[in-house]
C-alpha cells in the first residue's frame, strides 16, 4: 500500500518466517518494523546528524524473537512486570499464572507479547504522521488464571523525529477486571557503544523501592522520597532495575524522560501521559550496556496485589483506557 502524494508507505516484509510490517514516512525517511508477532517492534530509524540514526534495539531474528531475552520493545498485558509469587488475589479469588515462555525468567510482563495481532488500519495521506493499528482479543475461557475479556489495540504513529504509540483496552466481559499496561523500548543513541556517556533525567518525585525478588516492599515502605528529579550527568557506574513513580509533567501536561548526550544536549525526549518509569541500564542488546530500557508503565510492579493501587487497575464491564507514550529525537 502506498501514496503518490506524501509517499508514505507501508510494505510486508519478513523476519525469518514472521511476518512484519515496515512503515516509512515518506518526507523524511523516518521507518519502524513491526513484528505482527505481539504488534513487536523491531527497529525505529530517524533523521540524526546529516545522516539516518537507529535508536531502538530490537530482535534480531525468528530465533532471538522466540527467546524472548530482555523482551525487547514488548507490550507487557494484562500486567507489567512480575507478580509476587507468580500469583494474585482479584475479589476473593487467587490465581496462579504459570510462565509464558521458556525463555523467561520467571513469570513477567503477561502474554499478549506472544500471540499474532491483526493489522486493522494503515493511514497514510498525512503528509505529518503515517500510522498502523493492531489489535487483539483476550476471551474469558481461554485461560483459567485470567478469566476476563478484554479488546485490545494499539496504534503506531511515525513522523519524521517521533514514534508515538497509544496503547487502548476494553472490558467487554461482565465483571470488574485487572489489567495493567507498560511497554518495554531498549532505546540507543547513534554514535554510542555503550550508554555510559550518555545523560539521564526522569522527573521523578519518587523511587520504587523492591525486594529481593524486585517486588515493591509492602505499603508506604514502597515508596522513598527523592531529593529532586533523579539526574546523571553521565551513565558511567550508574546501575538501575528500578521504577520511579510521582512524575512531573510539563506545562502541557506530557511527563518528560530525557537521554542525552551530556545534560540538555542531542538524543531522545521520551514522553509519556502519567504512570512510572522503570529504568534498566543492564541490558545485552547488542551488547551489555549497548542500549537502555526506559520503560512507560501505568502503575507499579505487582499491581494487582496491591490495595493502593486498585484504581490503577481496576477496569469496570465496559470501561476502557488508553495510554499514550512515544519518543522523539531533539537536537539532532
Amino acid at each position: 500500500m502506498s501514496n503518490a502524494s506524501t509517499d508514505n508507505t507501508v510494505v510486508t516484509s519478513e523476519l525469518d518466517s514472521l511476518p512484519t510490517y515496515v512503515l516509512t514516512h515518506g518526507a523524511s525517511g523516518s521507518r519502524v518494523v513491526i513484528a505482527r508477532r505481539g504488534a513487536t517492534v523491531l527497529s525505529w530509524a530517524a533523521p540524526w546528524k546529516g545522516e539516518m540514526g537507529d535508536f531502538m534495539e530490537g530482535f534480531i531474528s525468528e530465533e532471538d524473537f522466540t527467546g524472548q531475552a530482555g523482551m525487547r520493545n514488548g507490550l507487557l498485558f494484562p500486567f507489567a512486570n512480575r507478580l509476587r509469587d507468580a500469583s494474585y488475589t482479584w475479589d476473593g479469588v487467587t490465581y496462579t499464572v504459570p510462565m509464558q515462555c521458556a525463555g523467561d525468567p520467571e513469570t513477567i510482563h503477561g502474554f499478549v507479547r506472544l500471540h499474532d495481532w491483526e493489522l486493522v488500519a494503515s493511514e497514510l495521506d498525512s503528509p505529518e504522521a503515517a500510522r498502523l493499528t493492531f489489535t487483539y482479543s483476550i476471551r474469558e475461557g481461554e485461560y483459567e488464571w485470567y478469566p476476563f475479556s478484554l479488546d485490545i489495540a494499539v496504534t503506531y504513529e511515525l513522523t519524521a523525529t517521533s514514534l508515538n504509540v497509544s496503547f487502548a483496552y476494553k472490558n467487554v466481559g461482565t465483571s470488574d477486571a485487572p489489567a495493567n499496561f507498560g511497554w518495554h523500548p531498549y532505546y540507543k543513541i547513534p554514535g554510542h557503544d555503550v550508554i555510559d556517556d550518555l545523560a539521564l533525567r526522569v522527573p521523578a518525585h519518587t523511587q520504587v523501592e523492591t525486594d529481593e525478588a524486585l517486588i515493591p516492599l509492602p505499603g508506604d515502605a514502597a515508596y522513598s522520597p527523592l531529593p529532586g528529579e533523579l539526574w546523571h550527568e553521565t551513565l558511567e557506574d550508574v546501575h538501575y532495575d528500578t521504577a520511579f513513580a510521582d512524575l512531573v509533567a510539563d506545562g502541557d501536561g506530557i511527563v518528560r524522560t530525557y537521554l542525552t548526550e551530556g545534560d540538555r544536549g542531542a538524543g531522545l525526549s521520551l514522553w509519556q501521559e502519567r504512570g512510572t518509569v522503570l529504568v534498566y541500564t543492564e541490558g545485552k542488546f547488542p551488547h551489555y550496556r549497548g542500549s537502555i530500557a526506559i520503560e512507560p508503565v501505568e502503575s507499579t510492579t505487582d499491581a494487582f496485589n496491591r490495595e493502593d493501587r486498585d484504581a490503577e487497575v481496576r477496569l469496570a464491564p465496559g470501561a476502557e483506557r488508553i495510554f499514550r507514550f512515544g519518543a522523539t529525537v531533539i537536537g539532532e
